[in-house]
């Protein structure tokens, strides 16, 4: 049987309700984009998870594509907020790597859907939303190249590829939500232990 929010039209809802029901759609597609995966999600999954027809879900969202743009989206700028705040500190490219290493984990290990889906689904858009939300993740990596080349050009990290580091620097960091949020691992101690093991052969052999 349809639920009220079925006969409620977003007109005859208060704002603030109609914002509260759609971080609700938002996180019931997070879950079940984490669980089933893009493809495998349908808007009747998405609907029963918040107690609405599949139809009424239009009333909030222009489609599933649009549901999943939002969610990556938003991490993605998140995620670059956080990396201009690290670049323009003032320290060193190891404790700027470090830094960002504990920020992105401990975010991850906590958000565990998000983390999958961003780094699992994202390529299921098309289009110019497909087209922004790589141009904001390619402005991540970037920025890790930067502080990476900053640290080999200060004698700091040994002559190396520089873009051969940040992909390693971003594989690393990505494979953590394997933790599925497992309460008992320290997210501040994995990400040292991660950026002790790469910098094990990054570092300048008369820095060590």
């Amino acid at each position: 049987m349809p639920s009220n929010l079925d006969r409620d039209s977003a007109g005859d809802r208060p704002a603030e309700a109609r914002t509260a029901f759609l971080t609700r759609i938002r996180e019931a597609a997070l879950r079940q984009f984490a669980e089933s995966g893009y493809d495998g999600t349908s808007m009747r999954d998405i609907g029963s998870l918040v107690g609405v027809h599949a139809g009424s879900l239009y009333v909030h969202i222009k489609s599933k594509e649009d549901l999943l743009y939002q969610i990556v989206g938003e991490i993605a700028d998140s995620g670059e907020a956080a990396l201009r705040r690290v670049e323009a500190a003032d320290v060193g490219a190891i404790d700027k790597l470090r830094i960002l290493a504990r920020i992105h984990l401990r975010w991850s290990m906590a958000n565990p859907d998000a983390a999958k889906v961003f780094e699992r689904e994202w390529m299921r858009l098309n289009g110019a939303q497909l087209a922004e939300v790589r141009v904001k993740r390619q402005r991540w990596a970037d920025a890790v190249e930067r502080i990476i080349g900053a640290g080999v050009d200060d004698g700091t990290f040994r002559d190396m590829d520089v873009a051969l580091a940040a992909v390693a620097f971003r594989s690393v960091l990505n494979a953590n939500y394997t933790c599925d949020g497992d309460p008992d691992v320290d997210g501040v101690k994995l990400a040292d232990e991660f950026v002790d093991f790469l910098f094990n052969g990054w570092v300048a052999s008369d820095r060590r």
